[in-house]
C-alpha cells in the first residue's frame, strides 16, 4: 500500500510538471498522445540505425544490419529518438579531500526536441551531495564539424575524440574539468557479436554504445564558496538509438579496477521486472572481452530505501563473475537523483567501492525502480 501510494503522488508531481512545461502543447499531445521522454520506437526499416524491427525480417545478428560507429565524427548528435553522453569520476583534492561526481546530457527527439542535464557532487569528507538539473527545448549547442558542444544556463559539457571539458556552474556547486584520454575508446559489443559499438536490446531495441573508462581529469570543484583544486580519472559513455528507454529498467556497473582493467555490466529488465538482457565488457593489458550472460550474476545484498520518494533499491551488490566474486558497496547509501522537473523520473546514481577477488572504484546506476517490479530481485540464472 505504502509503494501504491508514492506511485500516486509520483504520477500526481509528474501531471503537474507536464502541465507547467508544455501546457502550450496541450492540444497537439490530445492528437499525438502523452509522450515519455525516453520516446518510443521510431519506424520499423532496418537500415535506421538503433531502430527495433522484427526479428523474423533481419539476419540472425540484427545489429549486423547497421552502420559500424565511427569516430570522431560519431561524438556528434544523431537523429535519433534518444541519446545521452555521461560522466562520472572520483576526484582528489592536494589537501587529501575526496569528491565523486556525475553529469549527463540527454537528448530526446519527440513531439519537441529538448535537452536536459543531470548533475551531482558528492563530498566524502564533509558528507554532502549536491544536485542539478536543467531542460530546455532544441539543442543548445554550438554547431561542430565532429564532436558535441552543449551550453545552457552555466552549465558546458563538450567533448571530440580525446579531448573533452564540463563546466557546471549550478547554484549549490561548481564542477570545472579538463580532460584528456590517452588511450582509446572501447566498442562494446555482445558476447559472439561480430559488430562492435553496438548491444542489442531485443524488444526495447538496439543501441549504439562507446565508452572512454579512463580520462585524466583536472579541475577544481567549489562547495560552500570554496573552489578545490582536483585531479582523477573519469569515465565516459556514449549511447544512442530508437530504443524505449521509458518502458526498460536497468542495472549498470562502471568499474576502475586498481590492477588497471575496467568493467562495465548491464543488466535490462522490461516493465513487469523481467530480465532481457544481462551483458559486459572488460579492458584489460591482456585486451577486450565480450562477457556472455552465462559469465554474470548480479545478486542484490540488501535493501535501502529512500525517505523522501520510499522507492526501494539494492542496498549493495554482489557480483560472480569468471575472475572471482566482487562485492559492489556504495560509498553514499542516499545517492537517489529525483528528476521529475526535467525527465520525470527518479533513479539512483552513485559512487561504489569494490572489494572481493579484486579492488577498485567505481560508479552504480540503478533505473527505473520507480516504474517497473522491482528489477533488483531479479537475477542472471547463468551461474549457480
Amino acid at each position: 500500500m505504502m509503494r501504491e501510494r508514492v506511485r500516486v503522488r509520483v504520477r500526481a508531481r509528474r501531471r503537474k510538471v507536464w502541465l507547467r512545461y508544455l501546457g502550450p502543447l496541450a492540444s497537439l499531445l490530445v492528437v499525438l498522445g502523452v509522450v515519455w521522454l525516453y520516446g518510443q520506437l521510431l519506424g520499423d526499416a532496418p537500415q535506421t540505425p538503433g531502430a527495433a524491427v522484427p526479428a523474423a525480417a533481419l539476419p540472425q545478428e540484427r545489429t549486423a544490419a547497421l552502420r559500424p560507429v565511427v569516430l570522431p565524427q560519431d561524438d556528434a548528435p544523431h537523429a535519433t529518438g534518444m541519446e545521452w553522453w555521461y560522466y562520472n569520476g572520483h576526484l582528489r583534492g592536494d589537501n587529501g579531500e575526496a569528491y565523486s561526481f556525475h553529469v549527463a546530457v540527454f537528448l530526446h527527439d519527440g513531439v519537441v526536441r529538448h535537452t536536459v542535464f543531470h548533475g551531482s557532487l558528492n563530498d566524502h569528507r564533509s558528507g554532502q551531495r549536491f544536485t542539478g538539473q536543467l531542460r530546455t527545448a532544441g539543442i543548445p549547442t554550438s554547431k561542430t564539424v565532429d564532436g558535441f558542444d552543449f551550453k545552457h544556463e552555466g552549465w558546458r559539457v563538450a567533448g571530440a575524440g580525446a579531448v573533452h571539458s564540463l563546466a557546471v556552474h549550478d547554484k549549490n556547486f561548481s564542477i570545472d574539468l579538463d580532460l584528456r584520454d590517452a588511450g582509446q575508446p572501447l566498442l562494446h559489443r555482445a558476447a559472439g557479436s561480430n559488430t562492435p559499438g553496438l548491444l542489442d536490446f531485443g524488444p526495447g531495441g538496439i543501441s549504439y554504445y562507446y565508452s572512454r573508462p579512463r580520462i585524466a581529469a583536472k579541475g577544481s570543484v567549489t562547495t560552500a564558496g570554496t573552489r578545490h583544486a582536483v585531479q582523477g580519472e573519469v569515465w565516459f559513455d556514449h549511447q544512442w538509438g530508437d530504443f524505449d528507454g521509458a518502458g526498460l529498467a536497468w542495472n549498470w556497473y562502471a568499474l576502475q579496477m586498481d590492477d588497471g582493467s575496467d568493467l562495465m555490466l548491464y543488466q535490462l529488465f522490461g516493465s513487469q521486472g523481467q530480465l532481457i538482457t544481462t551483458t559486459g565488457t572488460v579492458a584489460s593489458a591482456q585486451g577486450v572481452r565480450a562477457l556472455a550472460a552465462s559469465d554474470i550474476q548480479l545478486v542484490p545484498q540488501g535493501r535501502w530505501t529512500s525517505p523522501k520518494t520510499r522507492i526501494s533499491y539494492p542496498a549493495a551488490w554482489q557480483v560472480r563473475l569468471p575472475l572471482g566474486t566482487l562485492n559492489v558497496q556504495p560509498l553514499r547509501a542516499d545517492s537517489e537523483f529525483e528528476a521529475l522537473e526535467t525527465t520525470f523520473n527518479v533513479y539512483w546514481e552513485g559512487p561504489v567501492a569494490v572489494t572481493g577477488a579484486a579492488t577498485g572504484k567505481g560508479f552504480l546506476e540503478m533505473s527505473g525502480y520507480d516504474r517497473t517490479q522491482a528489477p533488483g530481485a531479479v537475477v542472471s540464472s547463468a551461474i549457480k
